[in-house]
């Protein structure tokens, strides 16, 4: 029978590269890598004679032909790591008497799954960094530009662009800051056995997992039952969910500004082939945004099943194998899928500074706070500074009447000057531009520990 496919992982979402590293053909190779390292570390205190990693060797180059075998071996044992011994063993002379001596199917699976996510890390740190250096530019392009600044859906002071972008590239920044710290702790593996003690592996079973995961270029799992710490996993889709949580946040920020209402800022739209609605062909709607809302929701959804497939019995049960088999890839593939949408949009991001000016001139009420300071500064009180422009503002229809209302409840302290003054939003945007400069000082720095990140994980 042909498969199926029935996700849409499958067909429409994620980078074929990345979905690469989480197919059965990898997913088989990296497996048969750690068995391959346990016989390399073993030949190397002489356990094992010199040519049975490399018998293993060869076969590993031809492993994707042997899947189907694999698969019609598992309905047979029920067992997925021993329907490969088996298979692998068939097609060998002389591995049957070493291959998965002493190990557990769990020193296989783990550690084969950090292989994984050390490849997904190496793609991921890229799709990260070419979002952080989109936006980046945006705030180094933008720190004055000026718009109005908005909080609880209403009109608030003005702020800069640059300003904003800033917010959401400090918190990407931070995101990436615990991802160097924190990969680490992710990318472990343990050959101890089946419970954790390594007494299948003689006396030198410390010496032969140590050397296995430094062939692999893993650290070792200091604590062991038959898995690996779940702790782990856990702390790494809580990280992602966090990433995807920031991804959505300015993906709505963008869908909200880009309303015809607003218009400050949008997605860039093919006019001469893109389709925005199949009803009213005029429409130009956020789809990338909303997708990347749409999946940053799922995205999140992985994490609950993988803290419930954490609390296992004893030294381990099986309860975490078949949810991990979706939330570890599905979490992966996913997550930098957002991040590269995301970084396309601010990429192509069309952004009006005029229609940002004009929707500060179309409601001068913003500037109230600029008028309460202003007035602060001629020594009035601030609550009495705060009273006088908040009943000249709820007795203000029209722009004309908010100014006209402000100069009458002013005219013995503030000069038709400094309320026009008080009124320009280019007069009040305080320290903007210097948080930009920072935000994207800061910025490089974490963009150079990226690259030192991306330089250990090669190595």
């Amino acid at each position: 029978m042909v498969p199926v496919e029935i996700s849409p992982i499958d067909y429409r979402y994620g980078r074929m590269e990345v979905k690469s590293i989480f197919s059965q053909e990898n997913r088989l190779k990296m497996m048969l890598l750690v068995e391959h390292a346990v016989l390399e570390a073993k030949a190397e205190f002489g356990l094992v004679p010199k040519k049975v990693p490399d018998d293993l060797k060869q076969l590993i180059a031809s492993s994707a032909s042997m899947i189907g075998e694999i698969n019609n071996e598992e309905r047979k044992t029920k067992h997925d790591v021993m329907a490969i011994i088996n298979v692998i063993n068939r097609h060998s002379k002389g591995l049957g008497e070493y291959l998965h001596a002493g190990m557990t199917s769990n020193d296989v699976n783990d550690t084969a799954t950090a292989l994984q996510l050390k490849s997904f890390l190496l793609l991921y740190i890229g799709s990260l960094g070419s979002l952080l250096l989109h936006i980046s530019k945006i705030v180094k392009e933008h720190s004055s530009s000026l718009m109005v600044g908005r909080t609880h859906g209403q009109h608030a002071s003005p702020i800069t662009l640059g300003l904003k972008m800033a917010v959401f590239l400090g918190e990407l920044d931070r995101h990436a800051e615990r991802l160097i710290q924190i990969y680490p702790r992710i990318l472990v593996g343990k050959i101890r056995g089946p419970v954790g003690t390594g007494a299948g592996l003689g006396p030198r079973a410390l010496d032969i997992e140590d050397q296995s995961l430094n062939i692999l270029g893993l650290k070792v799992e200091e604590n062991s039952t038959q898995l690996i710490g779940r702790d782990r996993y856990i702390e790494f889709l809580s990280l992602l969910v966090n990433i995807s949580a920031t991804i959505e946040r300015l993906a709505t920020e963008i869908r909200n500004l880009q309303r015809p209402e607003i218009a400050e800022i949008g997605e860039g739209f093919d006019k001469k082939n893109q389709v925005g609605s199949s009803a009213m062909p005029s429409k130009m709607n956020p789809i990338t945004s909303e997708n990347i809302c749409s999946l940053a929701r799922l995205i999140r959804g992985y994490l609950t099943p993988e803290i419930e497939g954490s609390i296992l019995w004893h030294e381990r049960d099986l309860t975490n194998s078949a949810l991990e088999r979706f939330t570890i890839p599905y979490a992966c593939i996913l997550s930098d899928y957002i991040a590269v949408e995301l970084s396309e949009v601010m990429e192509n991001l069309w952004i009006d500074n005029e229609r940002m000016l004009q929707n500060i001139k179309n409601d001068p009420k913003c500037m109230s706070e600029s008028l309460v300071y202003a007035l602060t500064q001629k020594g009035t009180a601030r609550s009495e500074a705060h009273e006088m422009v908040r009943k000249a503002s709820m007795s203000s229809l029209t722009s004309e009447d908010f100014r006209k209302n402000i100069l009458k409840a002013v005219q013995d302290i503030l000069t038709i000057k400094e309320v026009d003054s008080s009124l320009n939003p280019k007069n009040f945007i305080g320290a903007s531009e210097e948080i930009c400069k920072r935000t994207v000082k800061r910025n490089s720095r974490i963009m150079r520990d990226l690259d030192k990140m991306r330089e250990v994980l090669v190595s």
